[in-house]
């Protein structure tokens, strides 16, 4: 299979520069599969993590805890939510409505609200909706136990019920998040790549004959196979450093063959 040829010859630095000709369209599923590698330990955090925070919900209690009190006969546990009566609660801090104890009927997408029905929760904002469901709250959670509190205990507990609001969207936020992170990811590395053929293209100066811009890309390409095993390695101890050595070791191996190899394939 092309891929595991491709594979070998990564590793081979001496023959990077001699296999340009290669299908374009192989090269480039060779490097999604590298940029996938290279990317799975960001990925691999963010699911630990269970994705980026909402943070706008938390963020709002932070900045202006609400007055109102959560409606005192609703409870939740068992990933449900259980009231006392039939009747809903609707309350409004900052530009979110929070409607609690939702019985059906519609809602408008295009309005910011938080609805907390029987068996889930809704998000709803500029004609989208998100569904999750209570496993943010993974102990029996009484309302009126918070309405019962006061100064920093309350706040506090806002700030807590509000946190486990967004917890319960954390698959939606995990696929989100993972979605996002790689197709950045792949774009960034794709733009690098397109800037570093620019580049290399200034060894044409000093030869007869070069590279197309075409085959410079196929090379960079090949080039990426240990920067993106290398990025796979130390993105799982220290994520953080892991995308400056993908870019750092690209540079350096593309550089060192050009400069140790170039007379030999270009003379």
């Amino acid at each position: 299979m092309f891929l595991i040829r491709y594979l070998k010859t990564s590793f081979q630095l001496k023959e990077l520069i001699y296999r340009t000709k290669e299908s374009s369209l192989k090269v480039f599923i060779y490097f999604i599969l590298l940029s996938l590698i290279s990317v799975f330990p960001m990925n691999y955090l963010i699911v630990r993590e269970q994705g980026w925070r909402l943070d706008f919900i938390e963020q709002s209690f932070r900045q202006d805890i609400p007055s109102w009190n959560l409606p005192s006969n609703c409870r939740i546990e068992l990933n449900t939510l259980f009231c006392d009566s039939d009747e809903e609660t609707i309350l409004v801090h900052d530009d979110i409505t929070f409607i609690f104890n939702y019985q059906g009927g519609g809602y408008e997408l295009n309005e910011k609200q938080i609805i907390l029905a029987e068996k889930e929760i809704i998000y709803t904002t500029n004609q989208a909706e998100m569904k999750g469901t209570y496993k943010g709250f993974n102990t029996v959670y009484r309302f009126n136990d918070i309405n019962l509190l006061t100064g920093q205990a309350r706040d506090e507990a806002m700030i807590d019920f509000a946190a486990r609001i967004e917890n319960s969207f954390s698959t939606y936020v995990v696929f989100y998040s993972l979605l996002v992170n790689t197709f950045v990811m792949i774009g960034t590395n794709i733009l690098f790549i397109l800037i570093l053929s620019l580049v290399i293209q200034l060894f044409r100066f000093g030869y007869s004959s070069f590279f197309s811009y075409r085959e410079s890309l196929n090379f960079i390409v090949f080039a990426t196979g240990i920067p993106s095993f290398l990025n796979f390695f130390i993105g799982i101890v220290a994520p953080g450093i892991s995308n400056v050595i993908y870019s750092m070791s690209l540079g350096i191996i593309v550089m060192v063959i050009m400069l140790v190899y170039g007379k030999r394939r270009f003379a």
